[in-house]
């Protein structure tokens, strides 16, 4: 009985070299916002030479799906989903192999003016190449989440002065099957000044939700505020809104009414209609809102809203709008989620503003 067991010891002695030279990469995924995760997008980079169709992504020594994604500078992305309790930890790794096909994968098409993401349950994003209006529609066969003639990019040195933010060159990052992403550069001129803008836009195929991040690199004189503006599509009357301070506020938007969150240097306040809804003179707003008719649900969140001068506006009639101003040295940025639901949107949605602002920590070994 050593003796066999002695034999065995050995086995796996000669035998650990060969499982380490086949490990690329250990990814390591964890809660760290106290959060359960349902079917959570996750990120990761890995450095490797081997070419990313011959790379495959397992747990617990069985493959799972994952897309792999060559990248600049010799670098290959690794999208996946995972769910988690709260603060559960998951470690994954990547071998050398073929990645298993991916049933329903998402995909994006591009005509000479416009992409087209689509999702496998008929989920479209469609985008303009120029980005005028940010989006011309976000649909499902059953739904219109968006109005034609959004706002779209805005930058300028003060409320009163504006200018778009457009498009001169645009390409897909990514196309599928896990998750897609688009990037669109340009530059404007500002108070004659040169700005150049840089948005990258990610869809992964687990959620319904676009992440825009705008990166605008200009002098402070000539750029001060970034703003995005959306027209959702709403029907009926009064408009109901949850905001996402330091403790959620829902309020009613009848017609020709408004309603915002913003920062402020005491805190936070909610205005409706002009009239001060609710405040708190310490405390740092979670920075999201849900806008709900009878039908559909969008849910916006900003990244960074309590630390910078930040506000989400949201009118009766379905324009969003979305602001920062407080960025005073260096590229000015505004990262925001627009999450696209059915009613109910607890079930519609199945995450939470909270768990989207606060991505799983992923850490690459």
């Amino acid at each position: 009985m050593l003796r066999e067991s002695q034999q065995m010891s050995a086995a796996l002695f000669l035998l650990l070299p060969a499982l380490l030279a086949a490990q690329i990469a250990s990814i390591e995924v964890a809660d760290t916002a106290g959060l359960r995760r349902f079917g959570y997008p996750v990120r990761a980079r890995i450095r490797t030479s081997i070419p990313a169709g011959s790379l495959q992504l397992l747990a617990d020594g069985k493959p799972v799906d994952a897309q792999f994604t060559p990248m600049d500078g010799g670098e290959t992305e690794i999208d996946f989903v995972i769910s988690l309790g709260p603060w559960e930890k998951r470690r994954l790794t990547v071998q050398k192999g073929v990645a298993r096909p991916i049933s329903g994968p998402m995909r994006v098409e591009q005509s000479p003016a416009s992409y087209a993401v689509r999702y496998p349950g008929g989920l479209t994003f469609h985008i303009p190449k120029d980005l005028q209006g940010l989006f011309h529609a976000v649909e499902t066969p059953a739904i219109k989440y968006l109005l034609p003639g959004s706002g779209g990019l805005i930058l300028g040195r003060a409320p009163n002065s504006a200018t778009r933010a457009l498009a001169a060159s645009s390409r897909i990052v990514k196309s599928g099957p896990l998750a897609c992403a688009l990037q669109f550069e340009g530059a404007v001129q500002v108070s004659n000044r040169p700005v150049k803008s840089v948005v990258h836009m990610e869809f992964p195929r687990s959620k319904s939700w676009v992440n825009v991040r705008w990166t605008v690199d200009g002098p402070d004189a000539a750029v001060n505020r970034l703003a995005a503006e959306v027209n959702l599509s709403v029907e009926g009357q009064p408009l109901i809104v949850d905001f996402g301070a330091n403790t959620m506020v829902y309020a009613t938007v009848r017609s020709g009414q408004s309603a915002i969150m913003q920062t402020a240097d005491y805190g936070w306040k909610i205005d409706v209609n002009g009239q001060t809804y609710a405040a708190a003179p310490i405390g740092q707003p979670e920075g999201w809102a849900h806008v709900m008719d009878r039908s559909r649900a969008t849910a916006i969140a900003v990244e960074g809203f309590a630390v910078m001068g930040s506000s989400i506006e949201i009118s009766s009639e379905g324009r969003v709008r979305i602001e920062r101003d407080r960025q005073p040295g260096g590229p000015k940025t505004l990262s925001f989620w627009l999450h696209f639901v059915p009613m109910p949107v607890q079930i519609g949605a199945a995450t939470s503003p909270q768990s989207m602002m606060r991505p799983l920590s992923v850490r690459v070994e």
